[in-house]
């Protein structure tokens, strides 16, 4: 799937990593390539050959300060030039530690994509390690849902290097973290990637991809296929507790009105809606019609909502008439008074943050102020495992070209647009999946998306008004071209992520003691 109207971005070149520029009358002046050991977030996009933040708020040089909900899980990217293993122990935490794989980006994503960074190597695939050596080394500090409020010490080790760290647990308490984020994925990749070919069956969910659905199910993503009426029995218990059922239906009317028949008995009782996206981006009128004759056939049938879901990834046009139940769109965003049920999907800025290996920090990390922001209940990813560019193998058989990253990210490459790592949220292990950095960064965005529901409860005005600062225009409300109205400076958005903290603890509210 591909994005309706994407604006165009400048994409910055490589520094060099002799960190020196040629200035005025022939002399070299040194860039200064930032402290030897610094603390970032999940979300910053930070190429291996840029100069290290100066300033971090998790870090002032002698400490590591952080700040947490109770049920929050925070990620940390040490950056660091010394060799030798790093580790983390904060008691009454989990911590998990992974070694970092950065890829070199050759050819940087175009503006179809929300451009890119620019080429150089970047820290993106995660492989669990209590010791990692690599730099950047990442861990993930989980903070259970019962634990005790106030301060808590711990220890960063970096070669040998020990570095104090103070972690405040706060009043507030994150629930588990929901699913909403749906990223399409293709089962036969799993298969692919093991060495086979063609088409094979996909009908019921093996060990890896339910390992799959299970690592994007905690970073609050359903991973899931759109689903043929015969598998529904099988995949139904990796949908529980996600009320829109992705399914697919036939464009020949007749046989659609038989499928949306048989969906609706199927689901009844169940609490939860199939939905199904059978013609993409319709832009001519031909399309259009040929939208409005399946989507009239769907309602024909008993569909409609509640029931069945039409839906077209475009927006509202008076082609469809009142057939569409659902529209999703990189425009969408409700409005006082609107009636109509919109999703957005994917992103590119200025709309919303890049999946992208090379994007722009904080990339996904958006989508979860935005979706809060904008009322977008769902937000649509196409595709999650993207490890074969089939759409554009030239007639070649399945499974197309495969990526490889180490030599080259790019993913998709249709010979005019191009994107590292599009589609591709999680990496191919032989155990289904591996997790990235840009899926730890959407969970980021999640969570971020809890505290503001949890502060919006305790302080609406200062909380909307903070939502408004960090993300003032997006989706719908953005110009269709220029730079994101967001900083892409990680710090900002830390210090925003603590205020809420701040705000969904209720201090403000609470009697004297």
């Amino acid at each position: 799937m591909r994005p309706e109207a994407a604006p165009r971005s400048r994409t910055r070149p490589a520094l060099i990593a002799a960190a020196c520029a040629v200035v005025g009358c022939g002399r070299k002046a040194t860039v200064d390539p930032g402290p030897d050991l610094q603390i970032v977030g999940e979300s910053t996009r930070l190429r291996l050959e840029d100069p290290v933040p100066q300033t971090s708020p998790w870090f002032d040089g002698t400490r590591v300060t952080l700040v947490a909900a109770r049920g929050e899980t925070l990620g940390l990217q040490i950056l660091h030039r010394a060799a030798g293993a790093t580790t983390l122990a904060i008691p009454g935490t989990t911590v998990t530690g992974y070694a970092v794989e950065a890829f070199p980006v050759k050819r940087p994503s175009t503006s179809l994509f929300g451009g890119s960074h620019g080429a150089g190597t970047y820290a993106d695939g995660l492989t669990a390690s209590p010791t990692p050596a690599t730099n950047p080394a990442y861990f993930e500090v989980a903070v259970p849902v019962d634990a005790a409020v106030g301060e808590r010490a711990g220890e960063l080790v970096v070669a040998g290097r020990r570095v104090p760290v103070t972690l405040t647990v706060a009043d507030a308490v994150l629930p588990p973290l929901p699913r909403s984020v749906w990223a399409y994925e293709d089962p036969r990749e799993l298969v692919w990637a093991n060495g086979g070919a063609g088409d094979p069956p996909r009908a019921v969910p093996s060990s890896a991809e339910r390992a799959c659905i299970d690592l994007f199910r905690a970073h609050g993503v359903l991973l899931s296929p759109d689903l043929q009426l015969a598998w529904w029995e099988a995949r139904r218990p990796v949908l529980d507790g996600f009320a829109d059922v992705p399914v697919m239906i036939s464009t020949d009317p007749v046989k659609a009105a038989d499928e949306v028949r048989g969906w609706i008995a199927a689901t009844a009782g169940t609490g939860q809606v199939p939905f199904t996206i059978p013609i993409d981006e319709p832009r001519s009128a031909e399309a259009r019609a040929k939208v409005r004759v399946l989507a009239e056939a769907v309602r024909a049938a008993g569909g409609g909502p509640g029931r069945f879901h039409y839906a077209v990834t475009a927006e509202p046009h008076p082609d469809f008439g009142d057939a569409i139940d659902l529209y999703i769109s990189w425009k969408a965003a409700h409005r006082a008074g609107d009636r109509v049920k919109r999703w957005t999907y994917n992103g590119a800025p200025p709309y919303a943050g890049a999946v992208v290996l090379d994007a722009e920090t904080p990339g996904t990390r958006t989508w979860g102020w935005i979706a809060w922001r904008w009322n977008i209940p769902v937000w649509y990813v196409w595709d999650a495992l993207y490890w074969h560019d089939r759409h554009n193998r030239r007639g070649k058989p399945l499974p197309g070209r495969a990526l490889d990253p180490r030599v080259d990210p790019v993913s998709f490459d249709d010979g005019e647009d191009r994107g590292n790592f599009d589609g591709v949220l999680a990496l191919p292990s032989p155990e289904g999946c591996r997790p990235t950095l840009r899926l730890a960064a959407l969970r980021r965005g999640l969570q971020d998306r809890q505290l503001l529901e949890l502060a919006a409860r305790c302080a609406p005005e200062a909380t909307a008004a903070l939502a408004a600062e960090v993300v003032p225009t997006a989706l719908g409300d953005a110009p269709a071209k220029g730079k994101p109205s967001w900083s892409t400076d990680e710090a900002v958005w830390e210090r925003a992520r603590r205020q809420l903290v701040e705000l969904a603890s209720c201090r403000d509210q609470r009697a004297p003691q």
